[in-house]
């Protein structure tokens, strides 16, 4: 029903962001996804939240709470923003965008909220 790829993670643009700093011991990022969603995508059985949120693991295999930050998101570009858990996705579409983290200094890994994936940060 949904395809999902992280393209990069990426330092945040701009400077001057609202809000308060990140927490101490990690770093504002950009994790950039690309979605595919197959013609029965049907939005009731997979949210778009199960996707856009994540999770970061440590070298010695630990488990971080959730990653994302509070309701700033203002270090994407305009119109590139995504990972606010009501994306309204269509079947048959791709989307594509920029979902805002804290990313803890020492991740090397980092899963989705559900855990049944990961992607190792280069």
């Amino acid at each position: 029903m949904v395809q999902f790829t992280i393209t990069k993670v990426t330092d945040c643009v701009g400077g001057g962001y609202p809000g308060e700093p990140p927490p101490v011991g990690t770093k504002r990022k950009l994790v950039w996804l690309e979605v595919q969603t197959g013609p029965n995508f049907d939005s009731t059985l997979i949210h778009s939240g199960d996707i856009t949120r994540f999770a970061a693991i440590d070298a010695a295999g630990v488990t971080s709470g959730e990653i994302n930050p509070s309701t700033f998101w203002a270090c994407a570009p305009i119109g590139k923003v995504m990972g606010h858990g009501d994306e309204a996705w269509l079947p048959g579409k791709k989307y594509a965008g920029a979902i805002e983290v804290y990313l803890p200094d020492d991740a090397v890994v980092i899963t989705n909220g559900r855990g049944s994936w990961e992607w190792t940060i280069r």
